[in-house]
C-alpha cells in the first residue's frame, strides 16, 4: 500500500514539474520580448508604435511561468508537510520497529533453558 502512496506522490509531483516546464517553455513568433529601455521616462515619442499585443504576450507568458512555479511549490510544500507529520513519523517507526523485532526473533530465535 506505502507503494502506491509513494507511486502516486511521484507521479503528482513528475506532473507538476512538467506542467511547470511547458508553461514556462512557450516563446512567442519572435522570441522573448525583453528588450533595452531606448528611452527615458521624461521622452515621450508617439511616432513609435507600440505593440501592446506583443507586450500583452509577454505578460501573460509571465504569468503563466509564475502560476506554474507556484503550483509547483505547492506541491512540494505539501508533499514535505505530509513527509514530515510528527504522528505519521512516529506509526512508521514504531510499525518499523516492530517488524526489526519480529525478524531478529525468527530468525534467531534464543532457547530458553530454565
Amino acid at each position: 500500500m506505502k507503494w502506491v502512496r509513494a507511486g502516486a506522490v511521484a507521479l503528482v509531483m513528475v506532473g507538476a514539474v512538467l506542467s511547470g516546464g511547458v508553461a514556462a517553455a512557450q516563446d512567442d513568433d519572435d522570441g522573448p520580448t525583453i528588450n533595452p529601455v531606448a528611452q527615458t521616462e521624461g521622452e515621450v515619442d508617439t511616432s513609435d508604435g507600440i505593440d501592446f499585443d506583443k507586450n500583452q504576450a509577454g505578460i501573460d507568458r509571465a504569468r503563466r511561468t509564475l502560476i506554474a512555479i507556484a503550483a509547483v511549490m505547492s506541491v512540494l510544500l505539501i508533499a514535505y508537510w505530509w513527509h514530515t507529520i510528527p504522528s505519521r513519523r512516529l506509526r512508521i517507526a514504531t510499525k518499523r520497529l516492530a517488524d526489526h523485532r519480529a525478524r531478529t526473533e525468527t530468525v534467531d530465535p534464543a532457547p530458553k533453558t530454565d
